[in-house]
């Protein structure tokens, strides 16, 4: 299959397959009496982010050679990077060009607050592991894993306090005004299917260009595996911020991250020596930092558009040293 098939098939998939998946968690939720905020960081930040769980665990169990478990490793770094910098930078290019450059995101729940705070814990517990005992990396993966538990379940209490607002379209498998929750499951099954097919057909196309390029295994996982594998996130948040959903919007982006600061670096902890390099080290700090800007300026519960883009800042500023450097 030509490179140009598979790209334009993978963004068809990734494309339709978005605006089912956001229909259906918008329906999920607003049946489980669960609050919008909630919705986005549990049910479409799980959804989206368990399968892109595969590409590091394929690459450590699969790996036979040192350059191999290099990749593994940076996409464990790379999903959190590109969420906490270009992934809000994105909602900001949405903000500004839907409501001008004075809007912005209003009312955020307490829910995108925890998410960031909980990231900004995890991940930085994370890495400062990477420079402890390996004896110690075991235990510090499990206290990840269960600290990823109390703070999911302490967003479901917190999501059944809350008044969910009804969806803002009906259920696309069903004309009915109240689906049955089969329907709905199936419909974010299915929709979930079709956003991994595409990311899959996104990664072989940009395997095949970055095949052309000589870059550690380490950068290419950390630049070009999270544009493919982070997309389905960022594509469900414009189209939230469309609907004027804004705490679906962010709490997809939110909720990923601390998905992938808890649960993905558990397995690195476990399955690998778990030592960064200068590269590593230095891609941790900016998703680290990033993180706290984003939660430096949400604590009021608005994020204007220029607070949005401003973390892209430091993606640009790692592009150009990657450039500078190679």
């Amino acid at each position: 299959m030509s490179l140009t098939i598979l790209v334009i098939a993978g963004m068809l998939m990734i494309v339709l397959s978005a605006g089912y998946f956001t229909n259906g968690v918008e329906w999920l939720g607003y049946r489980w009496g669960l609050g919008d905020g909630v919705s986005g960081s549990l049910l479409a930040a799980l959804g989206t982010a368990l399968p892109e769980t595969l590409v590091p665990l394929m690459a450590f169990v699969l790996a036979k050679a040192p350059h191999e478990e290099a990749i593994g490793l940076g996409a464990i770094l790379g999903a959190p990077f590109m969420l906490s910098t270009l992934g809000f930078a994105v909602i900001g290019l949405g903000v500004y060009w839907s409501r001008g450059h004075k809007a912005g995101l209003r009312d955020l729940t307490q829910a995108t607050v925890s998410d960031l705070r909980f990231y900004l814990a995890a991940f930085g517990i994370a890495v400062v592991a990477a420079f402890l005992p390996a004896s110690w990396h075991p235990f510090i993966g499990v206290a990840l894993v269960f600290g990823y538990g109390a703070h999911a379940w302490r967003l479901v209490r917190q999501g059944h306090t809350l008044e969910s607002d009804p969806p803002s379209q009906g259920l696309h498998l069903s004309r009915a005004p109240n689906p049955r929750i089969f329907l709905i499951l199936s419909q974010v099954g299915l929709a979930l299917c079709g956003l991994i097919i595409g990311a899959h057909f996104f990664v072989v196309a940009l395997s095949q260009v970055t095949g052309w390029i000589r870059v550690s295994g380490f950068l290419v996982s950390v630049i070009v595996t999270p544009l493919a594998t982070e997309l389905p996130e960022v594509l469900n948040s414009v189209i939230w911020l469309r609907r004027h959903k804004d705490s679906l919007a962010v709490g997809n982006v939110t909720g990923a991250l601390a998905f992938q600061a808890s649960l993905v670096p558990a397995l690195g902890l476990w399955l690998t020596p778990w030592h960064f390099s200068l590269w590593e080290t230095g891609t941790a700090l900016l998703a680290w930092l990033a993180g706290c800007w984003s939660l430096a300026r949400a604590r009021d519960g608005v994020l204007e558009a220029r607070e949005l883009l401003a973390p892209g800042l430091l993606y640009l500023l790692f592009i150009g040293l990657v450039v500078a450097v190679l």
